[in-house]
């Protein structure tokens, strides 16, 4: 976060978890990483701070490197393109990053 200027208040919400039976709570996350085998995630973005959406796949079996290139480049943009205010969830979805989850069963996988 200090090397994209952002301050400690300015914070996201990561969650990790190492399978998909969700006990890290990964799913109601900004940010989710949802294991899928030693040292695989998947990566989910576009939850919001509150835990009320459902962050969509971005990014499927990837490993602890990619993930961090992956989310220090959307830091970075968050950074530079956020709206006052926009949490990262949220610029994920404004920014066409992801498309919003609105109803699960169909939005989820799409």
């Amino acid at each position: 976060m200090a090397k994209h200027a952002l301050s400690k208040e300015e914070n996201i919400i990561l969650r990790v978890t190492g399978c998909p039976n969700g006990c890290g709570r990964a799913m109601l996350a900004e940010i989710g990483l949802v294991g899928k085998a030693p040292g695989r995630y998947n990566l989910h973005l576009g939850g919001n701070r509150n835990g009320t959406r459902i962050p969509k796949m971005y990014k499927e079996n990837i490993t602890d490197t990619q993930i961090l290139q992956e989310i220090d480049e959307l830091v970075g943009r968050w950074a530079s393109e956020r709206l006052d205010g926009e949490g990262f969830g949220d610029f994920t979805i404004r920014a066409g990053i992801i498309e919003e989850v609105i109803i699960s069963k169909r939005d989820f996988y799409a």
